[in-house]
């Protein structure tokens, strides 16, 4: 995948479940307010001393300023605190040190604070610490047997039936079906509609931002759309630029930086990561801007610009060498003894010193880890886009060669108007002309002659046999002139073929149209449609001996859909030899020359339905 789980642990760094010290701020922070949350917290005296301080302390970590979250937290006296208060102080100090990389830390003060949380019945504080703790002992290799977490955090959120919990669940289920075994691509998109619906029943523009970005995800790591991967991110970047939260901006348009150099589009990758590097706060954050400034100077090298690719790269080392106690926690060891000292519990600086030390090279590890994931899947990538050139170009081959098929149908089709109008005319103008004098004069020797009883009935059936092959040729005829659409167009003339046939034949015909006026047909398309239905007509004329029978056709979406029924006979499709449905045969390959699809239900006795649809 493009994106590896820890980036995507970053991305969740920013989505913590909110909580706060007021019904009012927790309101707030849930909602992710922050510029009322700003003017409260920073502007206001109406909130209680130490309830501000842990206020402040939650702001401060959603923004990552951890100097100053820290020095809230280490300022404050917790024996002076109550059970709600030491639940929240506990938790504000988690997330500091879950921020900071301390994640041993994080995840002892992240269980100190569920303790509390457990104390006081608050069950969706609670719960959101188990989400926590997931993301912070998530590494087999040092935390042996741990906690299953998920499934913990997935079983009381379905409880409570929180929403934004429940949106926080479907990102991570959608996360872990790619992980497993069989292809769950499907499920990950399920997910992501999942997590839609319960913000429509409780609305958060923070965590929309959320599920659009992990909707660009599935079109980046699942099924490659870039264009569909770009419209969600964009999506996601407005609505933080919107909520004033520039870290997760500036991981959006590293995101779109990623997923042009992916399409070897270097210039537009530098574009992106450019804007995302301007968005970033260069006193913290030092990793990630070191990452960005890496990822500049590769894709300068990769256009050759070997100067601006030096001097990204010197950036990068530089930003480096800053992954160290005295640039990363200017103040923290000062705030960490004061703390201690209050609580009776100092820890030597030689021991904090030498932890983050070692919390540095873990985090590097991890990095090296995912630059060389990153490395596997670009080349992957490349093999994937080289496949997917090669199935273009057969379909392209495969569109000349229908739009050869439909310029073939339209020569015909021409053809068969012109021919049609021919032999209508012959049928109507000379062949009925003579069939009706001859009829003429048979009546007329019939009833000027007495005939004996066995020449009757030879001329009565002669009678009979020149009514019927009259009728007949009339028939034809009129269903060959009801094609003329002329300048009526497609629905009045199949009116007017419905009228026709049932003046002429023992059937009654009937039309409907679904179609609203405004919709247009293109010439052909209507000519096509109007053979198609004039043919299949004919065969009910011919072969249906039915009384009624009814023609209708529906817009659906960008389908036409055309049904022909008919109450006659009916006949076993399975016994009909293509050399004798002849018309049938022309009707279906006509339908899918324009792409469509053609089916028919009939049965012996039951009468005949054809039904067609065709895109538009």
């Amino acid at each position: 995948m493009i994106l590896s789980r820890n980036i995507v642990c970053l991305i969740l760094f920013f989505s913590f479940s909110s909580y706060a010290q007021t019904d009012e701020i927790d309101q707030l922070f849930r909602y992710n307010n922050y510029n009322n949350l700003e003017t409260l917290l920073f502007e206001s005296n109406e909130v209680d001393a130490i309830n501000l301080k842990l206020a402040q302390s939650k702001y401060h970590n959603t923004f990552k300023h951890l100097e100053q979250s820290f020095e809230v937290l280490f300022n404050l006296d917790t024996t002076q605190l109550n059970t709600k208060q030491k639940a929240y102080y506990y938790h504000n100090l988690a997330e500091s040190y879950d921020l900071n990389s301390n994640f041993d830390l994080a995840a002892n003060n992240y269980l100190i604070a569920q303790k509390y949380y457990k104390e006081i019945d608050d069950l969706v504080n609670y719960n959101s610490i188990n989400l926590d703790l997931f993301y912070a002992i998530a590494n087999p290799d040092i935390y042996q047997n741990p906690v299953d977490y998920l499934k913990a955090f997935q079983e009381l959120a379905v409880k409570t039936k929180d929403t934004l919990q429940l949106v926080d669940l479907e990102l991570e289920l959608a996360f872990e079906s790619l992980e497993q075994e069989n292809d769950t691509t499907a499920k990950f998109l399920d997910h992501i509609q999942n997590a839609y619906g319960y913000l429509e029943q409780d609305f958060s523009p923070y965590k929309l931002g959320v599920v659009h970005t992990f909707h660009a995800f599935y079109y980046t790591d699942v099924i490659i759309d870039k264009d569909s991967a770009s419209y969600y991110y964009n999506k996601a970047i407005k609505i933080n630029k919107e909520l004033g939260l520039p870290h997760k901006v500036a991981l959006g348009y590293f995101s779109l930086g990623d997923l042009s150099r992916y399409t070897e589009d270097y210039e537009k990758a530098i574009f992106w990561t450019k804007k995302a590097n301007d968005c970033r706060n260069f006193n913290y954050d030092y990793e990630l801007t070191a990452y960005i400034n890496q990822k500049l100077a590769e894709d300068y090298k990769e256009i050759s610009q070997l100067d601006s690719a030096y001097s990204y790269l010197n950036r990068s080392l530089q930003y480096r060498d800053s992954l160290n106690i005295q640039k990363q926690n200017i103040n923290l060891t000062r705030f960490e003894a004061e703390k201690k000292e209050k609580e009776n519990l100092i820890l030597e600086k030689e021991n904090q010193r030498n932890e983050a030390l070692i919390l540095g090279s873990l985090g590097a590890l991890v990095l090296l880890t995912f630059l060389s994931f990153s490395v596997y899947k670009n080349a992957r990538r490349k093999e994937e886009i080289i496949q997917k050139d090669k199935a273009l170009e057969i379909k392209k081959i495969e569109e000349k060669l229908k739009k050869q098929q439909l310029k073939a149908l339209d020569a015909l089709v021409v053809g068969q108007e012109k021919e049609r109008m021919r032999i209508a005319s012959e049928l109507h103008d000379n062949i009925g002309s003579n069939f009706m004098a001859i009829k003429s004069y048979f009546d007329h020797f019939k009833n000027e002659f007495e005939i004996q009883d066995s020449s009757s009935q030879v001329l009565e059936k002669t009678h009979e046999l020149l009514e019927e092959t009259y009728q007949d040729i009339r028939s034809l005829a009129h269903l060959k002139h009801s094609g003329l659409m002329n300048d009526s167009g497609l629905f009045p003339a199949l009116q007017k073929l419905s009228k026709n046939i049932s003046s002429f034949s023992k059937i009654e015909v009937d039309f409907n149209s679904f179609v609203e006026e405004e919709v247009k047909l293109n010439e052909k398309l209507e000519l096509n449609v109007f053979r198609i239905v004039q043919e299949s007509m004919a065969n009910v004329v011919k072969h249906s001996k039915a009384k009624t029978a009814s023609i209708s056709i529906t817009k659906i979406d960008s389908l036409l859909n055309i049904i022909i029924e008919d109450n006659g006979v009916g006949f076993n499709k399975d016994k009909i030899n293509n050399n004798d449905s002849f018309g049938l045969q022309s009707i279906k390959e006509r339908v899918q020359l324009l792409n469509g699809n053609f089916s028919i239900d009939s049965k012996e006795g039951r009468g005949t339905t054809i039904l067609i649809d065709i895109p538009l």
